[in-house]
């Protein structure tokens, strides 16, 4: 009988798949947390929540989050039969009350450590900042891209965020 039996363990634990991690956007999160990595985050869809690593106020209006002067997100990078470049794209609102303190506010964005440009917001209003990626960086399977901005509206009366612009959404696509 123990003939037949190591065999065919041996056969059951060779034969079985490999067991596959699913990549957690966030690093810092538990097993209990696992979640598949999107190239897009909307910051009014819950599964989304968390890629938004650090410098993010809650969800307002079911629509949209305040960021702080530094702010960060992890990103898969897109799926593509053709590698190379791709771009960054970041939605977000400078508010028309909040135009005069954030007027000409720059946005910066890098990669562990490698920047990709920066953005002025040159009015207030809805607006899409565009990052060049380069190949190297969209090879790897995630992407944790650190933001910071020039300015902030600093906390004041009742308000007790230092505020940075609104954040709507994130996209890492391939051209």
């Amino acid at each position: 009988m123990r003939r037949i039996l190591i065999p065919a363990f041996l056969l059951a634990v060779c034969a079985a798949p490999a067991c596959k991690r699913v990549h957690h956007p966030n690093p810092d999160a538990t097993i209990e947390e696992e979640s598949e990595l999107a190239s897009s985050i909307e910051m009014n869809d819950p599964r989304d929540a968390a890629q938004l690593l650090s410098g993010f106020y809650n969800l307002e209006q079911n629509a949209w989050r305040w960021t702080t002067q530094q702010f960060s997100v992890s990103l898969a990078a897109p799926k593509s039969a053709a590698p190379g470049a791709g771009r960054l794209e970041f939605r977000f609102t400078v508010p028309d009350v909040a135009a005069a303190a954030l007027a000409g506010v720059t946005v910066s964005a890098s990669v562990e450590g490698r920047p990709l440009g920066s953005y002025q917001a040159a009015q207030a209003g809805e607006q899409t900042a565009v990052f060049p990626v380069a190949p190297e960086i969209m090879k790897a399977g995630a992407l944790i891209v650190d933001f910071t901005l020039d300015k902030t509206i600093p906390r004041r009366d009742a308000e007790t965020r230092d505020l940075g612009v609104v954040a709507l959404g994130f996209r890492l696509v391939r051209p």
